[in-house]
C-alpha cells in the first residue's frame, strides 16, 4: 500500500510537473511569438508608408527638373533665333543671344544647357556636362530622359524644338538632384542595416543605383535569388506592398516596396529581420531563466501536494497570482507598443464603435480616448462621408466586398476643433469568435502635402515675382481660349517689355534690377482684375492674359493704364529710377486660336512697338502678318 501510494505520489509529480512545464514553455512562446508579429505589423506599415513618402518625393524631383527643361523649348525667343541661325548659320548676333539665353537657365536648377539646330550641330552651351558615368538608365517620358549616378544623380534630357509642328532643333540638359541623394541615403532612423534602393529594369535583370550597404551600386543583377524573386522585382513589375524576403546579400529582410510612378524606375526600403528582432531575442536571456524558475518552483510544489489541504491551497493561490503577475507584464509590454508607435492606432467593431485609440490618434485628432472610446468612428469623418460610414460597413458585412480593406489610401478627416487634415489610411480585419475587429493605422500627412504644394508652386511660378510661369500661364490662356469660344468672346495677350532694362540693370547693378522688376510686378498686379493672369516670361518680359473683354477699348485703355502706371518715377534703395514699356496686343480670335500662336503674334506686335519709339502698344494687325505698320498708324498707343 505504501509503495503504491508512493508510486502514485511520485506519477502525479511527475505529470503535474511536466503538464506545468509544458504550459509555461508555451506561455512564453505565445508571448513572444505575439511581441514578434506586432512588431512585424508595424515595422511593416511604417515601412510601407514612409516609403510611399520617398517615392513620390522621387518622382516629383525628376518631375521639376523635367519640368525646367521644357520651358525652355517653347520660348519664343529661342525658336526665333534658332530659325535666324538654320537660315543664316553664320548669323554671330543670333548666336550670341542662344548662348546668353542657355546661360540664363542654369538659376533655375539645371547644371548644363546647350542648343542644337536642325542639322544637330550644337549652337550653345552653358554649363558643365558630366562625362563617364557609373551607371545610367533611361526614364519612361515622351521625351528622351536618362537618370545618372555620378556623384548623386543626374538627370539628362534631349528635347526637340518645333515651330508650328516642324523640328527645328533641339536642346540638351542636365540637373544634379541632390535633395534626391540625401533621402537615398538618411535611413538611419530605421536602424543600421535600414536601406532605401532604387532600380531600373535592364531586360529579365535589373541595375541598381548605389545604397548605403551597396556604395558603388550595380551595374547587372538578377531579380531573383536562389530561385525566389528579390523584393525588387515586385516593384519593377509594378506592384506595392510589403514583404518577408531575402535580399540580395542572401540576408532575411523585412522589406516595402513600389513602383516610382510612371518613370519605370523601382524603390525599395527594407530592414534586416535579424536587427528587428534583436530586442526581443535580448529579452530571451531575462525570460528564459525565469522560465526555467518556474518549472523548478513548479516541481517543488507538486512535490508539496501530499501536504494539508490549507497547504496546497495557499501554494495554488501563490501560482495564481504569479501568473497573473506574468499575463500583466505581458500586457504591458504590448501596451507600451501600441502606446509608443508614431502612426495612429484604432480598433472598432462590426458596428463602427471604437474601443482603443492610442496615443497618436490623440495628437492627430485632439481627443483624449476617454472621449470617443464608445462612440462611432464616424465622428472622425468630415461629411458626407459621416452619413455615409455605416452603410458602407455594413454593406461589407453583407458581401464581404470591400474596397478599402487591406488598401492604403489618403482621406480627409475631422478634428475635435472642427478643422480637416489628411491622413493616409490602411484599414485590416480580424475576425473573432465574439465578431469581427477593424484595425486602422493612421499616419497625419498634412507636412507632407504642404511639401507637395510648395514644390507644385515653385514648379508654376516665378522664383523672384512670384508671378505664374510660362506653363501656368499657358493652361490659364488655354482655360480663357476654350471658355470665350463657347460664348462667343475675345480673350486679350499684351506682351510687355521694359525699356532701357538693360541698361540699369549694368549701371545700377542685378540686385537693384531684381528690386525694380519686383516693383513692376506690383504696378502691374495692382492695375488689373483679379481674373486677369500676369506672368513672368524672363528677364524684363511680362504676359498679361485678359479674359472675357468685350470690346478693343477696353484692351486699349488696359494697355495705355500700365504704360502710364509703369512710366512713374521708381525709389530703389534712395535711388530714383525710370523706365518705360512697350507693350505688344494680340486678340482671340482675330490673332490666333491657341495660346502659343497668341503669345507669338502678341511678341511681334511688342518689337513694332518698340520700333515705333518704345513707352507704346501695338495692336497686332492680322493672323498671318509680323510685319509693323506706320508710326501713325491707329494700332500704335
Amino acid at each position: 500500500m505504501g509503495v503504491t501510494y508512493k508510486r502514485e505520489e511520485r506519477r502525479i509529480s511527475l505529470l503535474g510537473a511536466a503538464i506545468f512545464a509544458v504550459i509555461t514553455v508555451i506561455a512564453g512562446l505565445v508571448v513572444y511569438v505575439i511581441m514578434q508579429r506586432q512588431a512585424e505589423f508595424i515595422l511593416g506599415a511604417t515601412l510601407e508608408l514612409s516609403l510611399q513618402s520617398r517615392a513620390s518625393l522621387f518622382e516629383a524631383g525628376i518631375g521639376n527638373s523635367l519640368g525646367n527643361s521644357t520651358i525652355i523649348v517653347t520660348r519664343p525667343y529661342i525658336i526665333r533665333q534658332i530659325k535666324k541661325i538654320n537660315q543664316s548659320p553664320g548669323d554671330a548676333e543670333a548666336r550670341h543671344a542662344l548662348q546668353r539665353a542657355a546661360t540664363s537657365f542654369l538659376p533655375t536648377g539645371l547644371s548644363a544647357v546647350a542648343i542644337s539646330g536642325v542639322d544637330g550641330k550644337e549652337i550653345a552651351q552653358a554649363g558643365s556636362f558630366v562625362g563617364e558615368v557609373a551607371l545610367q538608365t533611361p526614364i519612361a517620358s515622351p521625351y528622351q530622359v536618362t537618370l545618372l549616378w555620378k556623384d548623386g544623380f543626374v538627370l539628362r534630357a534631349r528635347i526637340g524644338i518645333f515651330d508650328q509642328g516642324t523640328r527645328i532643333g533641339s536642346i540638351r540638359t542636365e540637373a544634379k538632384l541632390d535633395s534626391l541623394i540625401s533621402m537615398l541615403f538618411e535611413t538611419k532612423t530605421l536602424g543600421k542595416s535600414g536601406e532605401l534602393a532604387v532600380c531600373a529594369p535592364l531586360g529579365a535583370d535589373m541595375r541598381c543605383f548605389p545604397t548605403k550597404l551597396l556604395p558603388d551600386g550595380m551595374r547587372r543583377h538578377s531579380r531573383d535569388f536562389a530561385n525566389q524573386p528579390l523584393p525588387m522585382s515586385y516593384a519593377l513589375a509594378g506592384k506595392s506592398g510589403v514583404i518577408n524576403a531575402e535580399d540580395y546579400r542572401g540576408q532575411q529582410v523585412v522589406a516595402a516596396y513600389r513602383p516610382v510612378g510612371v518613370t519605370g524606375l523601382g524603390m525599395v526600403l527594407k530592414l534586416d529581420r535579424a536587427e528587428l528582432y534583436l530586442p526581443i531575442k535580448q529579452q530571451l536571456r531575462y525570460v528564459l531563466p525565469m522560465i526555467l524558475l518556474l518549472v523548478a518552483v513548479g516541481m517543488l510544489i507538486l512535490n508539496w501536494l501530499v501536504a494539508p489541504l490549507l497547504r496546497k491551497l495557499v501554494k495554488s493561490e501563490q501560482e495564481t497570482r504569479h501568473s497573473n503577475a506574468e499575463l500583466t507584464n505581458s500586457e504591458t509590454r504590448l501596451r507600451a507598443i501600441f502606446d509608443s508607435v508614431d502612426e495612429g492606432i484604432v480598433t472598432i467593431n462590426s458596428a463602427g464603435v471604437i474601443e482603443s485609440f492610442n496615443p497618436a490618434m490623440e495628437r492627430i485628432f485632439g481627443y483624449q480616448a476617454g472621449e470617443v472610446i464608445g462612440r462611432n468612428i464616424s465622428m472622425l469623418m468630415p461629411e458626407p462621408v459621416r452619413s455615409a460610414h455605416d452603410g458602407y460597413v455594413q454593406s461589407y458585412l453583407n458581401t464581404r466586398q470591400a474596397r478599402i480593406i487591406g488598401v492604403g489610401r489618403e482621406v480627409e478627416t475631422l478634428r475635435k476643433d472642427g478643422t480637416t487634415i489628411p491622413v493616409e489610411i490602411r484599414v485590416s480585419e480580424i475576425r473573432l469568435d465574439s465578431g469581427q475587429l477593424f484595425i486602422g493605422t493612421l499616419r497625419d500627412i498634412s507636412a507632407r502635402k504642404q511639401a507637395e504644394e510648395k514644390i507644385v508652386h515653385l514648379a508654376t511660378h516665378d522664383p523672384l515675382t512670384d508671378l505664374p510661369n510660362r506653363t501656368l500661364l499657358n493652361d490659364r490662356l488655354e482655360q480663357a481660349i476654350a471658355k470665350a469660344g463657347r460664348r462667343n468672346g475675345k480673350v486679350a495677350v499684351l506682351y510687355l517689355d521694359l525699356d532701357d532694362f538693360k541698361m540699369i540693370n549694368d549701371t545700377r547693378g542685378h540686385d537693384c534690377g531684381d528690386q525694380l522688376l519686383v516693383e513692376v510686378t506690383r504696378r502691374i498686379t495692382g492695375a488689373l482684375r483679379k481674373e486677369d493672369t500676369v506672368a513672368r516670361q524672363g528677364g524684363d518680359e511680362f504676359i498679361v492674359a485678359l479674359p472675357d473683354i468685350d470690346d478693343l477699348t477696353d484692351v486699349r485703355e488696359v494697355a495705355q493704364k500700365l504704360l502710364d502706371v509703369l512710366a512713374a518715377p521708381y525709389l530703389i534703395r534712395g535711388q530714383q529710377l525710370n523706365t518705360t514699356a512697350s507693350i505688344g496686343i494680340s486678340l482671340y480670335p482675330e490673332n490666333g486660336t491657341d495660346a502659343g500662336m497668341l503669345i507669338r503674334r502678341s511678341d511681334s506686335a511688342m518689337y513694332c512697338a518698340k520700333k515705333a519709339g518704345r513707352n507704346k502698344y501695338y495692336i497686332a494687325e492680322a493672323v498671318t502678318s509680323d510685319s509693323c505698320g506706320k508710326a501713325a498708324s491707329p494700332l500704335f498707343g
